[in-house]
């Protein structure tokens, strides 16, 4: 069955949704499973995949893996800034490759073909999860977008005050990633 709404109202429309089913499973689900700062539940912490086509990856994204810097990117397809920074994402994606600065994009958006259309309008070419459960957005407290959080190699959080990066483009995030680079070396 074919949608009357066009790709972009369908995007605000669920976006909407999103926020509003985020804002009340947030309030409620505090209460049943309270954070952790463990960072072994963090590395532990899987979500499937959406696209797969490519390269990339089927089935559970590991968040953070063992040994490896990554960037986690919390967005929204209705989020404007979001979709400002996918030319630098692509950018580091062409720098970097995976084993040395792994990167996930992650939404708590459900609707899989929206996401697909997304990733494929923007031309994503990194892993991309989703999080109905809100597991990762409480776990770091994403609750703006876009949230971009980076970690070391040992998993630890290194982004900025906790509240994730304040550079959004290429060479603001390079200027971050390739210290802690340079630290596994």
């Amino acid at each position: 069955m074919r949608s009357n709404y066009s790709p972009v109202q369908r995007r605000s429309l669920l976006g909407s949704l999103g926020i509003v089913f985020s804002a009340g499973l947030a309030g409620c689900t505090s209460e049943l499973s309270p954070n952790s700062d463990s960072k072994d539940e963090g590395e532990s912490l899987t979500l499937p995949s959406v696209v797969t086509t490519g390269e990339l990856p089927e089935g559970q994204v590991k968040l953070l893996p063992e040994n490896t810097v990554t960037l986690l990117n919390f967005f929204a397809t209705w989020c404007k800034p979001c979709i400002d920074e996918m030319p630098d994402f692509r950018k580091l994606r062409e720098e970097y490759d995976e084993e040395t600065l792994h990167m996930v994009s992650i939404t708590s958006e459900v609707d899989e073909e929206l996401i697909e259309e997304f990733w494929a309008e923007h031309d994503g070419t990194w892993p991309v999860v989703t999080d109905p459960g809100l597991e990762a957005t409480e776990k770091w407290d994403a609750n703006t977008y876009p949230t971009n959080l980076l970690f070391n190699q040992n998993g630890e959080q290194v982004s900025g005050d906790g509240h994730g990066l304040r550079v959004r483009d290429f060479e603001g995030l390079q200027s971050k990633i390739d210290p802690l680079i340079e630290d596994t070396t």
